[in-house]
This record gives C-alpha cells, structure tokens and sequence, in this order.
C-alpha cells in the first residue's frame, strides 16, 4: 500500500453547479417561482437560466406549470425514497444491534460507510455496570483505528481505500505516514483473512472493541457490527465475542441481500 498524498481540493462543474443551485432554490423557494425569478435571485443570465431549465425538466426534477411557476418534479421523488431506504435499513439493522447487545451484555454498535467515512448509526448500551461511554452516534473518524472502520477498510476497494486513507494521512510527515500505512495493511489482511477487525486500545487506554463487516446484495461492504467493551473483558471473553459479532454480521448480511440493498 502505497502512501497516500495530500488530495487537492478538485474543480467543480460550473454547469452542474448551477443546475444543483437552481434545484435547490425551487425547492426552498416558500412560493413556486417563475424562472425569471431564479434567474434575479441567483443572478444567472435568464438565457443560461432556461437552458439549466430544459435539462431539469427533461430529467424530471422540475416540472414547469401553465402558470409558468416551478415545482420539483417526479424525478426527486425517486431519489428522496432512495435516500429514505436507507434509513429504514438502517432502523431495521437496529433489531440485530439490540440483540448482540442482549447477547453479550456489551455496548454494541452498527456503522456504515457513507462517502469516506465510516459513521457510527446505532449505540446500544450494555447492560453491565462497568461498560464503555463517550460513544455517540454520528461519530466519525479514526478509521485507522477503530474496529468498525478496519472492518470497512479491509474490504474496500483499491479507489475508496485510497480516498479514505488519504483524509487518515492528511498532516503527516511522509515518513510517518509511510509507518501508518505499513502497519494498517498487516491489519486490514489479518481481518480479511479472520473475517474480524480488532481494536486493543488503538482508540482509548483501557478500550478494545471488535467488528465484523457487513456487506449488501452486490457484496460491496456497507459498515460493519461490533461491541466496545473494557480491555480487561475482552481479554477474558474474546472468542465467544468474536462468535457472536461474527454470527450477527453474517445475519445482517443475509437481511440485506433479500431486501436487495446495493
């Protein structure tokens, strides 16, 4: 794995941009505008104005009245149930957090890859009096180190890891990166080679966790399933973790192959 350089911000589409800025101003608009209000609002020419139109409309993601006033069409209905699905995956995942949870007793968790992070969606607490906080969902980063993000990051492909580890390095020395990355590949085999990732107090003294991945109906990875527990446990206790994180893993991935999430 070669070191990965500091990624230049990249140039943007002025079209495209336009188009989205067009977008986004009908659908926040309080009133349906006329395209001659786009234009003056957003200070375009009304001639680039109507060509953004023609395409938005031939896309369906604005539907033009008689009355000459824009609407969101049909076309972003089909993207927000998209987007909407995978919230409900996700609120359907929750049932196998909640069990691993029961299961073990332990803090368990679901993440998922979304763009170059790997966000943490579903917290359940354990049940035993000593257990992991400061956990929260939402939280990104450190995907070099924690479980969930190992478990991702073993299976990605050669494009995402690299736009993924390239935020990780970002700050680095060339040489210290080089170390990073050198002992970040020994993990990401062992965990491909395991079917398990494993963090032992990467993150925080006295934390360890273990995840496993989860992959959709294409066998893309999506996130991954794993408990947080304190060190001294997980030394007492690591097979039948492992056994259970993995088991929960397999089964979420059988749910999203039937449901056809890719």
């Amino acid at each position: 794995m070669n070191p990965a350089a500091k990624t230049p911000k990249q140039p943007t589409l002025q079209t495209v941009d336009r188009a989205l800025t067009f977008l986004e101003f009908v659908a926040s608009a309080p009133e349906p505008p006329t395209v001659q209000q786009v234009s003056e609002a957003l200070g375009l020419n009304i001639t680039t104005c109507y060509h953004l139109l023609r395409t938005l409309v031939a896309r369906r993601y604005i539907a033009r009245h008689e009355n000459l006033t824009l609407t969101l069409g049909d076309g972003v209905g089909a993207l927000f149930r998209s987007y909407q699905q995978r919230f409900d995956i996700d609120d359907s995942l929750k049932g196998w957090v909640d069990k691993l949870a029961a299961k073990t007793a332990e803090t368990s968790y679901f993440s998922a890859l979304e763009g170059n992070r790997v966000i943490l969606k579903v917290l359940v607490e354990g049940s035993q009096p000593l257990r992991v906080s400061g956990l929260f969902v939402g939280q990104s980063g450190n995907e070099h180190l924690r479980s969930s993000g190992k478990a991702v990051l073993a299976h990605l492909d050669d494009e995402r890891r690299t736009a993924l580890l390239a935020k990780i390095v970002d700050g680095h020395s060339h040489s210290e990166a080089s170390a990073l990355l050198e002992k970040l590949e020994r993990d990401l085999r062992m965990t491909r080679e395991r079917g398990w990732s494993m963090d032992e107090q990467d993150s925080d003294i006295g934390i360890s966790s273990v995840g496993a991945p989860i992959f959709d109906a294409r066998q893309d990875v999506y996130g991954a399933v794993g408990i947080v527990v304190p060190t001294t446990r997980m030394e007492k206790h690591q097979q039948r973790y492992v056994e259970c994180v993995t088991a929960t893993a397999a089964a979420m991935t059988s749910f999203l192959g039937t449901v056809g999430v890719r």
